[in-house]
């Protein structure tokens, strides 16, 4: 197989865009300068509605970072859900510290609360780079 050397270059290089869905200000704002902070764009939203309505609209975004208990109609876990249901691929992170990784669906990563924002930006640079590995 042949791979474009260019578009290898240029898919590595993009900023990955990066759905945090939290509704605790105070973390959600940790956790999305950490990731600005190694050159990700970063959509925030308070909530599962927010979220949803952000992807309507047509913004790309290559990974969901999401807490689950949040106020509104559905939860992360619902929004984790219906994501999927979309596209099967796209990287899901879910956090909490009400549930265990055993209360999250097949194919999800999951982050225990309390977690250090380095954890965070670890386990979604893992992820990013395990999704473009993917794609070659």
């Amino acid at each position: 197989m042949m791979v474009n050397a260019s578009r290898v270059t240029q898919q590595q290089s993009a900023p990955k865009t990066i759905l945090v869905v939290e509704d605790e200000p105070l973390l959600r704002l940790v956790v999305s300068e950490v990731l600005r902070m190694r050159k990700m764009t970063v959509v925030e939203t308070a909530s599962a509605e927010e979220a949803e309505a952000v992807l309507a609209a047509g913004v790309h975004v290559d990974l969901v970072f999401t807490d689950v208990r949040m106020p509104g109609r559905f939860d992360g876990l619902e929004l984790t859900r219906r994501l999927r249901a979309r596209d099967p691929h796209l990287p899901v992170v879910v956090t909490s510290g009400h549930l265990d990784a055993t209360g999250v669906m097949d194919g999800v990563s999951f982050l225990r609360k309390p977690y250090l924002p380095s954890d965070a930006v670890t386990l979604i640079s893992t992820l990013l780079s395990s999704e473009e590995t993917d794609d070659i």
